[in-house]
């Protein structure tokens, strides 16, 4: 026991160098001097990341520790905090500590669980993250390490796009990587990664270069800041300005990264009509990426699905057709799976980047109308039930177009 006594104290002197000091550990107290960014920013995923606030992470991670015996599940949560959480204070379980778990040494559980859940860590991806970062070092064919791609600045200094910013609260200095719309920041944790097996988990990145490097005209293919934060347009970084004066109106963008449940993104970046063709008596449903990346993007269990339904003129439901824009994995069994645990794909009828497509569909005898509507997934069914999700906002479908066509 006085090795693991031992063992913990030196891993303490280790946390405690790389803590984040309570001043910075959370955007509450940001909020003075930045209202308005902080109140988008609570209403965005990156504010949700931690496992305790988002009940796919934490199902996720419980089922790779249980179909992996090999790991522990504070090995696992340390590798996924490196994006999920990237000013973790430990990167990696040593040897040392792993067998102080099993043996349940409660300094070293105690110690895993304070670097795991204190309130830095909880409060997701804040501002300390990303406005911490001094240098960024990606090398894209590791593809996305999230903390061990950038270098942090000292605490108490915050970088950002401007050059002229002042704070009474910390030090502001100008960063290359916030200014324009080169994602390059954004690519620190959303490029590509791989499982063990060496299959692609997620490769927006990887799709966005793609697509950028086959372009006759680079400047057309926009970064990620321009859908998912916004265009830049007048407002306040900082409602804060010095007595006598009023705050700096600067050119800022939204901060609520964008996503299904927070914004009108696919509405906006989807293009979608439908059409009856009497000549093949199908009706056809054309749908448009207008993003540089794949649709869907990202986790490998996310879903775009169309639903035609087929009425009579007494409004009888005489029939329906689905289609569903995914990526089916498998393990080595050919058991659907999730990313993280697959050996292959077994399908993938997602939409490239800027390609268009035409969904044709029969047409039941009798019919004088349809519905149709296009949802977004964020993990398909099957899975959310092998994953044994609960939380509702995992399970809903989120619905972005509706219309109703006569035949």
């Amino acid at each position: 026991m006085r090795i693991f006594k031992m063992g913990f104290l030196l891993v303490s002197m280790v946390f405690g160098s790389n803590q984040i000091n309570e001043k910075w550990a959370t955007s509450q107290n940001c909020k003075g001097c930045h209202t308005n960014i902080t109140s988008k920013w609570e209403l965005s995923r990156h504010a949700n990341s931690h496992y305790s606030k988002n009940d796919l992470f934490k199902k996720t991670l419980d089922y790779i520790a249980k179909n992996n015996p090999t790991k522990l599940l504070d090995e696992i949560k340390l590798d996924c905090a490196k994006c999920h959480n990237p000013r973790v204070s430990e990167r990696k379980v040593n040897v040392e500590d792993k067998i102080s778990i099993l043996f349940d040494d409660k300094n070293t559980t105690k110690h895993y669980d304070n670097v795991l859940n204190n309130a830095n860590m909880k409060n997701g991806i804040n501002c300390v993250v990303c406005h911490n970062i001094d240098q960024i070092h990606l090398y894209k064919q590791k593809g996305s390490k999230g903390m061990n791609n950038v270098y942090f600045g000292k605490q108490g200094t915050m970088f950002g796009p401007f050059d002229d910013a002042h704070s009474p609260y910390h030090k502001t200095e100008q960063r290359k990587h916030f200014a324009g719309d080169n994602p390059k920041l954004c690519f620190v944790c959303h490029y590509s990664a791989k499982n063990e097996h060496g299959l692609s988990v997620y490769a927006t990145g990887k799709e966005y270069d793609d697509i950028k490097a086959r372009a006759k005209v680079k400047d057309q293919v926009p970064g990620c800041k321009i859908c998912h934060m916004s265009k830049r347009k007048r407002g306040f970084a900082s409602n804060y300005a010095p007595d006598g004066q009023q705050p700096k109106l600067r050119m800022v963008r939204v901060h609520r990264f964008a996503s299904v449940d927070n914004s009108n993104i696919m509405n906006d970046y989807i293009g979608v009509k439908g059409r009856y063709d009497e000549d093949s008596d199908k009706f056809i449903v054309s749908l448009q990426n207008k993003t540089p990346h794949k649709l869907p993007t990202g986790y490998g269990g996310r879903e775009v699905i169309v639903l035609v339904k087929y009425f009579n003129n007494d409004d009888q439901l005489l029939g329906a057709s689905v289609y569903t824009l995914e990526t089916k994995y498998v393990d080595s069994q050919n058991r659907l799976t999730i990313p993280h645990m697959a050996t292959k794909v077994l399908s993938d009828t997602r939409l490239a980047p800027y390609a268009q497509r035409n969904l044709k569909f029969n047409v039941p005898r009798g019919a004088t109308y349809v519905k149709y509507s296009l949802s977004y997934r964020l993990i398909n069914k099957d899975l959310a039930k092998e994953l044994n999700i609960t939380d509702k906002f995992f399970l809903k479908d989120y619905t972005f177009f509706e219309q109703r066509i006569h035949l």
